[in-house]
Formats: structure tokens, sequence, C-alpha cells
């Protein structure tokens, strides 16, 4: 009996055709061939326990919502934990269908959810019998700190999943019997957040560095995988890169039904290449919205990189900053925000806003005059121009003393007459 008061399920896999059934879904599923391994983990969400534990079959659904989740499949993942909860029905179960649920949640960008439904699930890490159970919490924290951009709390939680990787153990459907939920890359994420992508290639590189583990990366968190090859690429690491790109294209064609997988292996072939089209057919056929952040993002640096044009620039790194807020990530979408304000301010007028109708201002400065005088707050007009509030704030003032104005509701009201007319020289003078 454990600290819920009900009866554990069957400790030896010998007894238990729920756990013989998943450990066989695990070994096909390093194997790469996924499709059978959710048939595999269908089945053992509905055989009947040998020794009539209701709790091992239901242990099983959540198993199966797991694999799910990763392969981003979460209407039909959250179906297996309404299957679990049908068939279990004790605060054991309730508490792991807590944990599944906030990793269901922490993918579909609701990280309030998340935070909260963990903090329920994880009363089970005070109980042996389902402490393996608890690496999904600590995956689930670990990530939402990590997104939330809070160091303290996510150096805590990356040594906790460090833990969970050295100490995980095959008991009562634990998470080393079953390779879908596996936390290394988000340990190399931690670490880039932490320390900085140099400190990170080695982690990068030691996931990537053999086709199985490279595949296991690629399930565990198909997503992953292009942000483990933009570090080896910025590392100019680009033969374990390529390794990487070989593995998705052969796991995407062994898996066509798939989409989180053929969209990672777009991704990666357009990262190798630089090819534009590519990333925007990983953009379209990502799985949720961290993913199609993240190809965003990539569409901008390459356009950037290539002096593409501003507005196509600033479009995608909107997108991305805008996806990446939705996925409760705001240390991403700052990340976004400061490659825009990065970019040369003289091109952003140039390209993007019109030509100074008056020529004692600048093309910047009208611009921003032309948003103040529209109504817009100085944060409004940052946003727009992609300038801190500071500079639009500075731009005012020296717009106040070119044209003599002492207020905005007074620049407003002379605007018109000042766009209409010509020949303005210094301090309102005509």
């Amino acid at each position: 009996m454990g600290i819920f008061g009900v009866p554990a399920p069957c400790l030896s896999r010998h007894n238990c055709i729920n756990l013989e059934i998943l450990h066989t879904a695990g070994s096909v599923w390093l194997e790469g061939d996924v499709v059978s391994a959710v048939s595999l983990a269908e089945a053992a969400a509905t055989a009947r326990c040998r020794r009539g534990k209701q709790c091992c079959s239901a242990l099983a659904s959540l198993q199966l919502a797991l694999l799910l989740t990763s392969l981003r499949r979460l209407d039909e993942a959250r179906h297996a934990v309404r299957q679990a909860a049908e068939v279990g029905g004790t605060p054991a179960i309730g508490a792991l269908t807590a944990l599944v649920l906030a990793r269901i949640a922490l993918c579909e960008g609701r990280i309030d959810e998340a935070a909260s439904l963990c903090d329920t699930g994880m009363v089970v890490a005070d109980d042996p019998r389902y402490a393996s159970w608890a690496s999904v919490g600590n995956m689930v924290r670990a990530t939402i700190t990590m997104r939330r951009g809070e160091l303290a709390a996510m150096s805590h939680h990356a040594n906790q999943l460090m833990e969970d990787l050295l100490l995980g153990r095959d008991v009562l459907f634990g998470r080393d019997t079953f390779p879908w939920d596996s936390p290394a890359w988000l340990v190399v994420q931690i670490t880039e957040a932490e320390k900085g992508w140099e400190v990170a290639v080695p982690l990068a590189r030691g996931l990537l560095e053999s086709e199985s583990s490279t595949r296991g990366v690629l399930l565990s968190e198909p997503a992953a995988a292009s942000f483990l090859v933009r570090i080896l690429l910025r590392a100019d690491d680009r033969e374990t890169a390529q390794r990487a790109r070989r593995a998705a294209a052969v796991l995407a064609a062994e898996n066509p039904g798939i989409d989180a997988i053929t969209a990672t292996a777009l991704h990666l072939e357009a990262l190798l290449e630089k090819d534009l089209g590519l990333l925007q057919q990983a953009s379209a056929a990502a799985c949720d919205t961290w993913a199609r952040a993240s190809a965003n993002e990539d569409i901008g640096d390459l356009l950037s990189e290539s002096s593409g044009d501003f507005r196509d620039v600033c479009a995608r790194y909107e997108t991305a900053m805008h996806c990446y807020a939705e996925a409760g990530s705001p240390r991403d979408s700052s990340r976004v925000r400061s490659k825009l304000r990065q970019h040369d301010t003289s091109m952003a007028s140039a390209r993007f806003w019109p030509s100074s109708r008056i020529p004692v201002l600048t093309d910047t400065e009208y611009a921003v005059a032309e948003l103040v005088a529209g109504g817009l707050t100085n944060a409004e007009v940052a946003g727009k121009m992609f300038l801190s509030r500071h500079t639009v704030a500075f731009h005012l003032r020296k717009i106040f003393q070119k044209v003599g104005a002492k207020s905005r509701i007074e620049l407003a009201v002379m605007w018109k007459q000042l766009v209409g007319r010509e020949g303005l020289d210094v301090a309102g003078h005509y």
C-alpha cells in the first residue's frame, strides 16, 4: 500500500501484461517505428491486468498520453488521460493525471495552468512507489522557469533533471522504461540560458553523437532538435549537425504520418542549407506555437543575414515574438525583440517608414512625430517602430525643439499644417 491507501500496480514485469506491452512499445519506439509504438501503447492501455489491478491499465493510459504529447497529438493525449481517470479513479491516479495534464498544458502555452497542475500532481514525489513519475513534474517546472527567465529556479530544476537522468529506475511504469519523455534536451537548453551557448555545445554534441541518441532526442521533443543544431552550427560543427539532419530525414521518411517529426526534418534541412522556402514550410507545418516561433525567428535571422527586405525581417520577428509570448515564453520573446532593436534604425526609416516631408526632421523623427500626432503613446510607437521607449522619448524631445511644440497635444494640432507646408528650417521658422 502506498501513501494514498490504494493497491500498488504489479511490481514484476512478468506479472503485468500492461507493463510487458509497454516495455515492447518502448523498444520499438527507440528503433524509430513510431506508428507501431503508438499501437502497442494503445494495446497496453486496454489490456486487462492478470492480477485484476485496474491501476495498471490506468498507468498504461497515462504513459500513452505522454507518448502522444511528445508527438503533439494532444487531442488523443487528452482522450487517453480521460480513459485513465475512468479506469483508475484513485487519489494516486488523480495525482499522476495532474502531472500528465500539466505536460499537455505546457505544450499549449498555458503556463500558469501547467504550474498549478504540476503542484497538485507532485505529491507523488513523497511515495517511493510513484517517485519516478515526479520526473514529469520536474520537467514541466524546469521548462516553465526557463521560459519565464527565472534563473535561480532554473538552476535548481536543472540539477533535479540531472538527478532524474542518473537515478531513473525501471519501476511502476517509470520514465526510463518508456523513453518518450526524456529531459536530456532540456538540460542543454537550461545550460545555454544560464551559462551561454559555448558551454552548451559539448552537451548538444553529446546528445547527437550517434544515430540512436539523436533519434531519442527527436522522439522525446522534436522541436528541441532545431535548438541543438543551431548551437552546433554557431560552433561550426557541421558534422554533428549533418548527422542530426540525416537522422531526422530518415525518421520522417519511416513515419510519414507524424507531423511533428516531418516539421522537424524540414526545419533541420532548412538550417543546414539556409533555405528560406524550407523554413517557411517548417513554420507552416509546426505542431505547436513554440516550434512555430522558432522557425519564424530563424526566418528573420536568415533574411537579416542576406540583407532581405526590412518589412519581411520585421514581420517574421514580430510573428516569432507573438508566438513565443503565446507559448508562455517571455524570455524568448524578449530575445527576439532585442534582435529587432539591434537593427540599424536608419535602415528602418529608409525601408519601413516614409521619407521625411519636413527638411528639419530626420526620417526617424518624422515617423515618430507622425505616430505621436496620430495619438499613439510612447510605448505604442516603440512597439510599432521596434525602438525602446527611451529612444522614442529622446526623438520626441528633439522633435519638440525643432518644430517649436511644447506638448504632444500641440504637436498633434500643428502636424497637418507642418506636413502641408514646405521650407521649414529651424525651430518652427519658415
